[in-house]
């Protein structure tokens, strides 16, 4: 019965009917995705109004956890800041008080963050107008390119590039009003939905490998120096003798004569044994000179416990802001979420899920073919 409404094919054949059937799925499905692929150029305008200029801006507060450290606010339109009032508090400067900043008139703050977002989808919307969906092999390549900008123009919004951050990329002091000094560092950078303000403030340092070599070339001559006036012919160690005396004395060698001493004594009965007198001054010395050495390091590592100070600058704390040494005094950072910016994250979420869904269709639909 079964056989008679469905006779055995030849194997040729059903594989001939198999790949006519693969052919017509995947013309219909290329006419799907022309229709799907334009209705998210839609969603890619959306995404680039509001980055444009001509939107209404969003105010964002900026303001220090449980502390006077950094508050204010700024404006940001667009891809821009440009407006800004900013009062920081910290110790290290204007020795305390508090420091109102502004953007001065005529300046703005860009975030480039924002303007490689806005490159990526415009890179979209060019791939968009182009594709032609006549040919599988040229969709799928435009598709994966278009997949490909999408997630950078995500990620240039959602993670900080280095590029952009200190001690590579700071505001200028003379956008803001009054001018910042050379020892202030601002960033304003995008993470994660929010705009983030970090302020530094810097001491100049001298480099770490000419500090280094200074302090061995000082200790090396001061070592020089020292064995050079002991072992010198002129210079009197013991009074009453030279250095080579001295020496030869406590090596066993012979005897000196005191400037004062009577005829009838000979040296050799009524001088003290020189060799144990070095020795006990040496060792005496050395001594002393530990425990000194014992008693200012533990005072040091006891007021640099206290006061929270290290002896030494930490690698990590040490940069190369334009062109000199830098070490950061104080940092304070503070992130202000942008509602803006929330929504262009959750329509580049859905941009990404629509083309990745649409990519993987036609990579099952042309490897049945």
């Amino acid at each position: 019965m079964t056989t008679a409404v469905y006779p055995i094919q030849d194997l040729s054949a059903a594989l001939n009917e198999e790949h006519k059937v693969s052919i017509l799925e995947l013309a219909w499905l290329l006419n799907d995705l022309s229709a799907t692929i334009k209705s998210l150029a839609d969603g890619l305008e959306e995404c680039l109004a509001l980055l444009r200029s001509d939107q209404p801006g969003s105010t964002l507060v900026l303001s220090s956890n449980r502390s006077e450290a950094l508050k204010g606010f700024v404006l940001r339109v667009g891809q821009n800041i440009v407006k800004a009032d900013i009062h920081l508090k910290l110790s290290s400067l204007n020795k305390g008080q508090v420091c109102s900043l502004s953007i001065a008139e005529g300046k703005v703050i860009p975030l480039a963050q924002l303007g490689d977002c806005a490159n990526f989808l415009t890179v979209c919307l060019r791939v968009i107008k182009e594709m032609d969906f006549v040919e599988p092999a040229l969709v799928l390549s435009q598709l994966r390119k278009l997949l490909s900008n999408i997630r950078y123009a995500h990620i240039s919004i959602r993670n900080v590039s280095p590029a952009f951050q200190f001690p590579y990329t700071t505001i200028e002091p003379n956008v803001f009003t009054p001018e910042i000094p050379e020892t202030v560092a601002v960033d304003l950078i995008i993470s994660e939905s929010g705009v983030i303000a970090d302020v530094r403030t810097l001491m100049p340092i001298d480099p770490p490998a000419a500090s280094g070599n200074g302090s061995i070339a000082s200790s090396s001559s001061n070592a020089t120096r020292y064995r050079q006036n002991s072992t010198s012919g002129g210079s009197s160690i013991f009074r009453g003798g030279s250095a080579k005396s001295v020496a030869t004395i406590a090596g066993g060698g012979g005897s000196i004569t005191p400037r004062s001493q009577p005829p009838g004594l000979t040296s050799q009965s009524t001088m003290p044994d020189l060799t144990r007198t070095v020795t006990n001054i040496s060792t005496t010395s050395s001594l002393a000179s530990t425990s000194s050495t014992k008693s200012t390091a533990s005072t040091t590592s006891w007021l640099g416990s206290i006061l929270g100070r290290r002896r030494q600058t930490d690698p990590s704390n040490m940069f190369l802001y334009k062109g000199q040494y830098v070490k950061s005094l104080e940092r304070i950072t503070v992130q202000s979420l942008d509602p803006g910016l929330m929504a262009l994250i959750s329509k580049l979420n859905v941009l990404e899920l629509n083309i990745g869904q649409a990519l993987r269709k036609l990579e099952i639909a042309m490897n049945w073919k």
